[in-house]
């Protein structure tokens, strides 16, 4: 076999540190593949953004741009994630229309047929940008968490709330210190912090 194509092993066991969406999704993916997780993160569970954001969805939020197939594979994969994990009612997740508008305020109100009653002012144009087959919303924090629920309940994903000092691929594997001294090794390390995140 060449040597270039060869695949490396499939790790035993993986360490993610950061504890949003990304890392936590991470975690269940590997976990269900059967990989042994060690989850870090330094507060809580989608504390920081991914606990805050608007949760919305949509099918081609980029058209025709270079992560156009990805926010289409990421619509679905929340799609089929609503189902296993009963989203409506666990995280609020639902399909819905979505519009776009622009008023003028400094004008009379007029009611146009496609707007809500709580759209008031005089509307300069509506469009609508999304259907309940191309666009959905969720609540981000309750998604994130309930999803490491499901992963530390049916598979093998520890979570430690440590402050994470360094992460380093040493020839054991990865190793990451944590304040205090303590070592938390695995065979692969994964990095899933904000993009805020202290060095």
């Amino acid at each position: 076999m060449d040597e270039s194509r060869r695949q490396p092993p499939v790790p035993k066991t993986v360490v993610v540190c950061g504890g949003g969406i990304i890392g936590v999704c991470t975690a269940y993916f590997l976990a269900k593949k059967g990989i042994a997780v060690t989850l870090i993160e330094r507060s809580s569970i989608a504390c920081a953004a991914s606990g805050k954001a608007g949760g919305f969805l949509a099918l081609h939020m980029w058209d025709d741009g270079p992560l156009s197939s990805l926010a289409c594979v990421s619509f679905n994969l929340h799609r089929s994630l609503a189902e296993e994990l009963d989203g409506s009612r666990s995280y609020d997740y639902r399909p819905l229309t979505a519009l776009t508008v622009s008023v003028d305020e400094s004008e009379p109100p007029l009611r146009c047929p496609i707007l809500p009653p709580w759209v008031n002012g005089r509307v300069k144009t509506e469009e609508i940008i999304g259907t309940t087959e191309t666009k959905a919303q969720i609540q981000p924090q309750l998604f994130t968490r309930g999803l490491l629920a499901k992963a530390v309940s049916e598979y093998v994903v520890e979570v430690v709330t440590e402050i994470m000092e360094s992460m380093a691929a040493e020839e054991e594997g990865m190793v990451v210190k944590v304040d205090g001294g303590g070592v938390i090794g695995g065979d692969w390390g994964c990095s899933g912090f904000g993009s805020w995140a202290v060095d």
